[in-house]
Formats: C-alpha cells, sequence, structure tokens
C-alpha cells in the first residue's frame, strides 16, 4: 500500500523525503555544559537510519538562563559549533533532514538548573523560585539570543530552526493570560501579548536571511483555569501567519498542563489533530500545518492528512519504541514494528526526575551508540518459565544472540498480565504489545509449549543450560478481620469475569489496579467505591496517566476515600476507619481487592538445589512494571 505520509513533500522551503517529523523531547544525553555526546548523535541517527522526513533536536537553550534541564543541549555559545556540525552530518548521512528547536525556558526552569534568576512575563511562583518580571532591556537580550542561536544553527548546516512557543516556554508566557499580567505594549490584549513571539521570529530572520526556513512550534490552548484558550491560540496563529515562517508545529499544554505535552495511553490517538486543524483553516492553509498527539502508524497519519487536517505529522514515542517504523511501513512489515504503549514510564516519566530518557519496550533508546552483544559462540539451551512480556523479552533477546529457546507457559495463552491490564477502559491497544512479542518469540524460533506447567522433573527432564523464571508475582491478601475467601474477588478475577450490573462494590485498594478495575465497573453499570490507605490515589503511576485517571474518575462519577482502612469485614458491611472520622459501616455486596503484588518464589525455591543456573526475571524479581521487565530482563539475558 502507498501511503501519503510517506511520499516526498515540501515543507515552506524545506524538501523532505517523507511527512513523518521526529520531534523535539529533551533526552538529558549532553554534557552539562550543552554539548553535543556521541550517545546523542546516535540516538539522532537511529531515527534518521529508520526512515523519518525530518528531525527536530530538543529544546535546545539559546540562553543560559533558559535552560530547564542538567544535560539539554545547548546553542548559546560558539564553542558548542563543533558538535552541532557532527550532529547535522550524522542526521544527513542517514538520508534525513534536521531542525534545531530554539529555545528559552523562561519560568519552566529553576535555579537548581541554571543558577541564575528566573525570568518570565511577569513575577510568579513556580516550584520554590519566584520569577522576575521582564524588564526592556530583558526582552531585547532575549531576543539577540534568538538571533544568535539561530545564525549559530547556519553555521552548523542545520535545514532550519523551530522556534519554540508552546508547551509553556517563555514565548507562550508572554501569549497566555495565565502567565502573563503586564500592562505595557507585551500584555493586556492578544495583539500585545503575541508581540513577543512575532518580534522572537523577525529577529531569527534578520540573522538568518531570506532563504532559510523557519519553523514555529506554537502552543495555542492551556488546560488550566484563566489559560490561553483554543480561540486565543487559533487568532494568535492568525497573526502570526502574517509573518515570513515556513510552517506551523501545533501543541498544546504546558508543565500544570502536562498530559497534554505528552498524552498517555488513556487520551485518544491524535489528540491535538482538531486544534492543528483549527489553525490550518483560520491561516487558509497559507503555511504546511504539523499535527501531534500519540501518532503511530503511517495509516493513522495518513487519515488526518486526507481529510486535510494537517499536512505532516510529528511521531515522536512511536519513533522511540521503534526508530524503523517508517522503513518497516516502507516494506510492508507492519506486523514487526514495536509498538508504542503510551506510558510516559521511561520517556517524559524519567526527565520529570531529572534523569536521561529511555523507552519501557525499546532497551536501545540511549543505547544506540552501545555496540550490540555479539553472538554467542557457544549457544546454550535457555529454558524461560512464563510467557508473559518478561519471559518473551527473554526469549527474543536470548534468540538474538544465538542461544536455543524453549518457553513453558501454564495458561492457553501468552501475554501473562498484559490481557487483562488492557480490560480496563481506554486501555485496550495496550494488548496490541503482547501480540507483538509473541509473533517476534516464535518468528525468531522460540518453543514455545502453552498449558505447560513448570515442575521440577520436568525442568530436569528438559535439560537446560540456564533456567530463566518470569513466573510474575500473586495478589497480596490483607489480614482483615472477617474478609473470608467467599466474601471478596481479586481485581484480576473482576477483570476477566467481568461485573454484575447494579452491584455496590467495594474495592480495596486506589493505586493503578484499583483505579483502572472501578472504571471497568462503573463503565459496565455498577457502583464501585474505591477506599485507599494512602493520602491519594494512584500514587504508583508516572504524573500524567495519573491525571488522567483522576479525570477518568471524576467523569463517571466514581465514589473515593483517602486515608482509610477497612477495620473488618460484617455481613454485607465493611467497617471503614478514617483519620478525623467516626467509624463509618459500608454496606456493600461485593468486595473487590486491588491490595497490591508479591513476586512467586516457590518454584524458585523448588529448583534451588538444581546444577544450572536459575534467574528470576520480571514481576517475580520485584518489578512492578513493563519497564522494569524488559530493562532488567534485557540486561539479565545478555550475560548468558
Amino acid at each position: 500500500m502507498t501511503y501519503t505520509t510517506l511520499l516526498p513533500a515540501r515543507m515552506g522551503r524545506l524538501e523532505l523525503r517523507n511527512r513523518i517529523v521526529f520531534p523535539a523531547m529533551v533526552t538529558n544525553y549532553c554534557s552539562t555544559r550543552g554539548e553535543v555526546t556521541d550517545r546523542l548523535v546516535a540516538y539522532h541517527q537511529e531515527r534518521a537510519k529508520g526512515g523519518a522526513g525530518l528531525l527536530i533536536t530538543e529544546a535546545t537553550y539559546i540562553s543560559p538562563d533558559g535552560k530547564s534541564f542538567p544535560h539539554q543541549l545547548g546553542i548559546d555559545d560558539d564553542g558548542l559549533l563543533p558538535g552541532l556540525r557532527r550532529l547535522v552530518e550524522s542526521v544527513h548521512a542517514a538520508g534525513a533532514r534536521i531542525a534545531v528547536q530554539l529555545c528559552h525556558a523562561g519560568r519552566q526552569t529553576s535555579r537548581a538548573v541554571t543558577g541564575l534568576p528566573l525570568l518570565s512575563p511577569s513575577v510568579t511562583r513556580f516550584g520554590n523560585d519566584e520569577t522576575s518580571a521582564m524588564r526592556q532591556e530583558d526582552i531585547d537580550r532575549v531576543l539577540r539570543d534568538y538571533a544568535g542561536a539561530a545564525l549559530r544553527a547556519q553555521k552548523a548546516g542545520f535545514d532550519a530552526v523551530e522556534l519554540h512557543a508552546g508547551n509553556g516556554y517563555l514565548p507562550q508566557q508572554f501569549l497566555s493570560p495565565f502567565t502573563n499580567a503586564r500592562q505595557d505594549g507585551y500584555g493586556g490584549s492578544l495583539e500585545n501579548r503575541v508581540r513577543f513571539t512575532v518580534e522572537a521570529i523577525r529577529a531569527v530572520r534578520a540573522a538568518v536571511g531570506p532563504d532559510f526556513p523557519i519553523i514555529l512550534r506554537l502552543g495555542v490552548a492551556e488546560p488550566v483555569s484563566g489559560g490561553l484558550t483554543l480561540e486565543d491560540g487559533v487568532a494568535a496563529a492568525r497573526i502570526l501567519a502574517r509573518e515570513d515562517i515556513d510552517a506551523f508545529d501545533v501543541t498544546a499544554g504546558m508543565r500544570e498542563g502536562g498530559m497534554w505535552v505528552t498524552p498517555p495511553l488513556a487520551l485518544p490517538r491524535g489528540t491535538h489533530i482538531e486544534k492543528a486543524a483549527a489553525v490550518r483553516q483560520a491561516i487558509q492553509a497559507s503555511r504546511p500545518v504539523i499535527g501531534i498527539g500519540r501518532i503511530t502508524s503511517a495509516s493513522l497519519a495518513d487519515s488526518f492528512i486526507a481529510a486535510g487536517k494537517v499536512d505532516f505529522v510529528v511521531m515522536g514515542r512511536a519513533l522511540l519504541a521503534d526508530p524503523e517504523l517508517p522503513l518497516k511501513t516502507l516494506q510492508g512489515r507492519e506486523e514487526d514494528i514495536r509498538p508504542c504503549i503510551g506510558c510516559n514510564e521511561g520517556c517524559i516519566g524519567r526527565l520529570s526526575r531529572g534523569l536521561d530518557i529511555c523507552c519501557a519496550v525499546n532497551p536501545r533508546v540511549g543505547n544506540e551508540y552501545r555496540p550490540l552483544p555479539r553472538r554467542v559462540a557457544s549457544p546454550r539451551h535457555v529454558l524461560i518459565v512464563g510467557a508473559g512480556p518478561a519471559g518473551l523479552v527473554a526469549a527474543c533477546t536470548a534468540l538474538r544472540r544465538g542461544h536455543r529457546v524453549t518457553v513453558l507457559e501454564k495458561e492457553a495463552a501468552c501475554g501473562g498480565k498484559i490481557p487483562l491490564a488492557a480490560r480496563p477502559p481506554f486501555k485496550e491497544e495496550l494488548a496490541g504489545y503482547a501480540v507483538w512479542l509473541e509473533r517476534q518469540a516464535r518468528d525468531l524460533g522460540a518453543d514455545i509449549r502453552c498449558s505447560t506447567k513448570a515442575t521440577p522433573s520436568l525442568v530436569s527432564e528438559l535439560a537446560p543450560d540456564v533456567v530463566l523464571l518470569a513466573v510474575g508475582s500473586e495478589p497480596v491478601i490483607p489480614p482483615i478481620p472477617g474478609l473470608a475467601p467467599e466474601r471478596f474477588l481479586l481485581a484480576e478475577q473482576v477483570l476477566q469475569q467481568g461485573p454484575t450490573p447494579g452491584q455496590d462494590v467495594l474495592i480495596i485498594g486506589g493505586g493503578l489496579v484499583g483505579c483502572e478495575t472501578a472504571l471497568f465497573l462503573a463503565r459496565n453499570g455498577c457502583h464501585p467505591l474505591v477506599a485507599e490507605m494512602r493520602e491519594d490515589l494512584c500514587m504508583d503511576i508516572e504524573p500524567r496517566s495519573r491525571a488522567v485517571m483522576l479525570l477518568h474518575l471524576k467523569e463517571y462519577g466514581i465514589r473515593t476515600l483517602t486515608s482509610c482502612r477497612v477495620d473488618r469485614i460484617g455481613e454485607g458491611e465493611a467497617v471503614l476507619c478514617r483519620t478525623g472520622h467516626a467509624e463509618e459501616h459500608l454496606p456493600c455486596s461485593r468486595i473487590v481487592l486491588a491490595t497490591g503484588y508479591r513476586p512467586r518464589t516457590a518454584l524458585a525455591e523448588a529448583l534451588r538445589g538444581m546444577a544450572v543456573p536459575v534467574h528470576s526475571i520480571g514481576d517475580c524479581h520485584g518489578g512492578t512494571r513493563i519497564c522494569d521487565a524488559v530493562w532488567q530482563t534485557t540486561a539479565t539475558v545478555e550475560t548468558i
């Protein structure tokens, strides 16, 4: 099939081999001075080799006081040019184009990162810091910094620059009434608030001349009270379309609305396409428009392009998960594309903690500069017990190294807990990851035996050289008086069997599993109440995913109690104790337990006396997430 997305296209002055843009995503792979490293070069070159048309560097700081991450890429000094040239040359050698994103964080940083006072349009607090309102001399200096950075980009050989006026960075801070309370020519009316962005574009254009491409990443909406509305964002785009720019890259959100910046699995694919379409219509398609928001395939991208909503598409996390997505699509190998699961754990989740990024499902992210493990000279027979994500990742990794692999799975199908995890609302596409893993393992030659329980005698009979246990975890049953087996169901049983509509259900445990089970029940006509001992819900998941989860709980009207302990279970009721409240007797027709898991260790103990090495991986090693299973498993198998 021929996809429009994969055909050559022009973005203003820029000729590209296709319409796929790998966007700016901070990696934290650079030196503290913002210098390009071998790690950053290999990371970008991998995406260029995989077939993306245009790569955009991460938010690249133009001024020392505009740096927002400790190991962020910089372009504020001529001394950085040699590394930037090396980055450009590596991407060009792989057939792609590359732009540098020019960024000033404004208030979205900290003194801990910059060592300098924070600047923003108005005095605000951000984290532990208070920002200073920019004076005219500050504005003039930052505009000069944009121009100087753009000129360096041109000298380094970049094909374009992208001016970042979205995601809560400085130009958006001027545009947004949430962060701009100025009373001068840069505040008040929309025309005044957009003035800083206009002047930044003009400063960059004056520096690079008439022929160099300029892309504008524009934030057009903020999901906060008093923030930028889509109406104003689109009106700003109409004003900015009068300037000499080549394309609009339409985004939304800022640090306070991070779930919009990096939409998790629970938000629909193509999250911001309609916003991009509104901009394209408002400017009468006078400039190409780039659409973003968890676009995961060429077919999905084509649907947006065919509908006239966008001209180009961003594929960010999808190309972290599989850099070869464009190439595999061109080759008709869509089934081989490793799916992004939208978990945000390895990428933005790590970045928000000040760490370097990785990918939950692709352990090569951040390791592209390291040689792949060599195939072994003496293949071994690797026996893997369990065909969940850890077991299947182990099988694929071992097979690629040249080992012979047998997988025993006690259930009738592979996937472990993934099929159950895909049952709650908004998570259905997670099931595709289990399908992909199984297909990869079988195609590589794994001998997978389902409906086969591993026992010490069977393990001995198979005579493996190495045993990897991926037997998962088992639910924790809390010692609550009156909690007899006939009075409760486990959350995984509910997800497996389905609910009985109309029941008043008490869910004990308000972590991810408990809240997702509540949504599953509410969507099927039940009336769940979630009781959580901690002071808040979903404390065990990435913040952006948590924010969406809390919105869904509110949308479905699910009752929740926090700082709440279930003291005992009576006939048809539960007795609850909450801090600062009298004892409560809660009628409930069904109790569901979502009180956590512990590693399964029985088989490991039974095999302890065997002469062959036995390693536990995944949940039975103490992992709790797919990210843990993939990375720890890969590291273990690469030592075999």
